[in-house]
């Protein structure tokens, strides 16, 4: 087995992951992390660069990928199979949560005629774990297991208004918010407020702040014993409803649903 280059050691030492952790199946998780949508093809240098490894490392997970039929190659670029979507399988059929949101999902966006999603918190990022969409996919498309910065939307000020003062703040903290839009708010002490509002009146709005031409609303998503587990959101284009004038009947869905779903969730 080749030895782990001295920056690549010293990363593992600081991180504090131990002997036990296998480095050659997280860099192989890197090198899938690697594709995305502006990236869906790309050659060994390509993920190489995008992924910060060897490429030494990078031919073996490529050509283990392709062994499995998680990728496939033209003989110089790659790209992933839909075989992945088998890794994304395993967890959305073991969460109960995904299988129970996403006919609730469906009804809002059937109701309000607009996009719906469903959204956890992972790190500084929410993830979309449900979702139905309406109107304008090409550009309001959340798909499954697409991440999004918290800061900055409806869904992630929804879950993280539910956290502690004291979680707040250390997230907060080691935030790094970037500017998306001339709306998007960047200020700590800002988005502290901010947020606290959210968790005074029960529900988030954004305008804008993620990308220019939407505004959303979402709240949070709570399970049976009252701890909030994700957030339901709705997605407009501000051109297809006024903000003050939808707001209300997107809360009043979005609160029904969220209470309908929470003695589901155990």
């Amino acid at each position: 087995m080749g030895k782990l280059r001295a920056a690549d050691a010293e990363k593992r030492a600081a991180s504090g992951y131990g002997p036990d952790f296998l480095e050659a199946f997280a860099r192989g998780l890197r090198v899938i992390g690697a594709f995305s949508r502006e990236r869906p093809q790309m050659t060994l240098s390509d993920v190489a660069r995008a992924t910060d490894l060897p490429k030494p490392s990078v031919r073996r997970a490529l050509y283990t990928l392709t062994c499995l039929g998680l990728a496939a190659s033209d003989g110089r670029t790659f790209r992933l199979t839909p075989r992945i979507m088998e890794l994304a399988s395993a967890y959305l059929g073991s969460n109960m949560i995904t299988t129970i949101v996403q006919p609730a999902c469906e009804r809002l966006s059937e109701k309000t005629e607009q996009s719906c999603f469903a959204a956890v918190l992972d790190g500084y990022d929410i993830v979309m774990i449900a979702h139905s969409l309406h109107g304008r996919p090409d550009v309001l498309a959340p798909t499954i297991g697409l991440r999004r910065p918290a800061f900055n939307t409806a869904a992630g000020r929804a879950i993280l208004s539910q956290l502690s003062d004291e979680a707040l703040d250390a997230w907060l903290e080691k935030l790094q918010p970037k500017v998306m839009t001339d709306f998007t708010v960047t200020d700590k002490r800002a988005l502290r407020a901010e947020i606290l509002n959210v968790r005074r009146q029960g529900y988030a709005v954004t305008v804008q702040e993620l990308r220019r031409g939407y505004h959303a609303v979402a709240v949070p998503l709570r399970r049976f014993d009252d701890t909030t587990i994700a957030a339901l959101c709705i997605a407009a284009w501000v051109e297809d409803s006024s903000v003050g004038s939808s707001t209300d009947d997107y809360l009043a869905a979005l609160r029904d649903e969220a209470q309908g779903l929470r003695p589901q969730l155990l």
